[in-house]
């Protein structure tokens, strides 16, 4: 459908486009990106594309996860010198439970499981980012998550079918998006509905 085509480009513009603050937020060292999370999406990211297609998904669904491969691999490149590469067992536990997940993949050979475990394994490597975008909201692009979470939204209104190949990694992408940008935004949401007196 139209509609589909429509939301599914206009979600690989808005990704693109929110990039461009991101990385140069980086560049500048306002932001600091979690290194065990970036490497670990990149790797999950090429997974995700390979088990949607081979499990069914349709090209509009696959335009923003494939572009997301490329993205991951540059903010993991930029994070190794300008980013948060605290290694401590945390990071090492989601990374590792991250691997593991592909490792099921590979020896399920099934796309549906492998797209399960790989979100799976997504969530695990979200987790460092969470703890960092916790601790320092600071540190993070305000502007590219925010154009980030509205082209997840346009990923989900891309969905054609609503199966398990085509819709749910768009559904967890939004879902994953969302808790990102309230914790990049949490501190201004703070003053905002705290009493004053």
């Amino acid at each position: 459908m139209l509609s589909n085509t429509f939301f599914a480009i206009s979600a690989g513009i808005l990704s693109v486009v929110g990039l461009f603050p991101y990385v140069w937020s980086i560049i500048n060292g306002q932001t600091k990106p979690s290194g065990a999370s970036w490497w670990t999406w990149a790797l999950l990211g090429f997974t995700t594309v390979l088990s949607s297609w081979f499990a069914g998904a349709s090209w509009q669904v696959l335009l923003l996860p494939t572009w997301l491969c490329l993205v991951y691999l540059v903010v993991a490149i930029l994070s190794i010198k300008r980013g948060d590469n605290k290694w401590d067992l945390l990071n090492k536990l989601c990374v590792g439970g991250a691997c593991l997940g592909i490792v099921f993949w590979l020896l399920t050979g099934q796309p549906l499981v492998a797209l399960v475990i790989s979100i799976i394994a997504d969530i695990f490597a979200s987790i460092p980012n969470f703890r960092h975008v916790w601790l320092h909201p600071k540190q993070e692009n305000r502007l590219g998550w925010t154009l980030g979470w509205i082209a997840s939204i346009f990923e989900v209104l891309a969905i054609h079918t609503w199966s398990i190949a085509e819709s749910g990694w768009a559904i967890y992408f939004l879902c994953n998006m969302s808790v990102t940008l309230f914790l990049i935004l949490r501190p201004m949401l703070t003053k905002v509905t705290s009493p004053k007196f």
